[in-house]
């Protein structure tokens, strides 16, 4: 029997508990931690050390990466609707935007990561003062280092180039496209790649804080922040909320429908959430993302990521994380949508695995008690 709201709130009381020791003991600045399932919220809350500012759980967080698999949805919308094709050469539709010399490239490569383009110094152009020009020629004057569909191989700046290439593809600027036909109709307000013009939002914008061991590539400065935010960057510059990203996962949950606003089909999210790098049954024979050791093998659909071997998660999750320590998950098979939000570029994996490994944990102990209940 399906655990029902009350019952999942108690089995998630761990996962809270453990979010709030995180910022208690400063392991993060502060946690919003929210779930939900497929009829709606169970929880959100969230946590900010008593002597610092209190961070509310509507608090506009820089997401990072998970804007990849936003963005990813928005151009997955355009296909559906045949105003892009998914294996169409990005050079055809924007010769300039591309490198003459690189082998033809395709939405389906950009959103895989096979398309064999790298990252660009990022940190260059914001010190330099560049903008999204700048950052545009970086990546077509960059090498494509293996061919396109051979190799698993992470980038952000190729979203640029996808993203601003589908633009000229459709005739409507791609961030005005991404707010028609996905952001408004889900109500994402609060999701956007500059908070700052809006006064209501520029308000409750959460620090980006240094964290992780090994520091901070943008050091907490607003000018070095600001300067982030004006690239508007399509592989991870997207702001938003945790109730925004519960309303996305929660569509994605549901087969890319909630409250009656469908954002794309059955068989596109199926397509979209499928792994094309390192499938479970080729980690003996190697795949696009297949690693010698399979548990540093790479696990990826298009635009979103899928569980390893050693997830507690199940076969049929994806989802997608933030360098920004940021984490967007969704996974079907526990009726389960959840995010956690901090502020702390670079933060190492281990202290969202806790909370998520405590969400699962509760939820399986709790249906297994439900089961053998009285």
């Amino acid at each position: 029997m399906p655990l029902g709201q009350s019952a999942k709130r108690r089995a998630l009381e761990p996962a809270f508990d453990a979010a709030a020791r995180q910022v208690a003991e400063r392991t993060v600045p502060f946690v919003i931690l929210g779930v939900a399932d497929a009829d709606g919220i169970v929880r959100v809350d969230a946590f900010s050390p008593p002597d610092q500012p209190r961070i509310g759980t509507d608090a506009v967080c820089l997401l990072a990466s998970i804007t990849k698999p936003i963005v990813a949805t928005a151009v997955l919308q355009l296909v559906e609707e045949g105003r892009v094709e998914l294996t169409g050469a990005i050079g055809g539709w924007a010769p300039g935007l591309t490198n003459p010399a690189w082998a033809p490239i395709t939405p389906w490569h950009v959103l895989s990561h096979t398309s064999g383009l790298d990252d660009v110094e990022l940190e260059a152009v914001i010190l330099g003062g560049g903008d999204r020009a700048e950052l545009l020629d970086r990546v077509r004057a960059a090498p494509q280092l293996t061919p396109p569909g051979s190799r698993f191989h992470y980038a952000s700046a190729p979203f640029d180039l996808l993203g601003d290439a589908v633009g000229l593809r459709t005739g409507e600027p791609f961030e005005a496209s991404l707010r028609r036909t996905l952001l408004e109709p889900l109500g994402m307000a609060g999701t956007t790649f500059d908070p700052r013009p809006d006064p209501a939002l520029a308000g409750r914008m959460a620090p980006v804080e240094v964290g992780g061991p090994e520091g901070h590539p943008l050091p907490e400065s607003a000018g070095l922040v600001d300067g982030y935010v004006r690239l508007h960057l399509h592989g991870g510059g997207l702001w938003s909320t945790a109730g925004d990203l519960l309303r996305f996962g929660r569509a994605m949950l549901r087969g890319g429908e909630v409250d009656g606003v469908r954002i794309l089909s059955p068989a596109l999210v199926e397509l979209m959430t499928r792994e094309v790098t390192a499938p479970r049954e080729s980690q003996a024979t190697g795949g696009l993302g297949w690693q010698a050791d399979p548990l540093k093998a790479e696990h990826y659909g298009l635009g979103w990521g899928r569980p390893g071997i050693a997830s507690v998660a199940s076969p049929s999750a994806f989802g997608h994380g933030g360098a920004s320590g940021t984490r967007l998950w969704i996974d079907p098979d526990f009726d389960l949508v959840y995010v956690y939000l901090t502020g702390s570029w670079g933060l190492p994996p281990e202290p969202i695995e806790a909370v998520q490994q405590a969400i699962y944990t509760g939820l399986s102990s709790e249906a297994s008690a439900t089961r053998v209940g009285p």
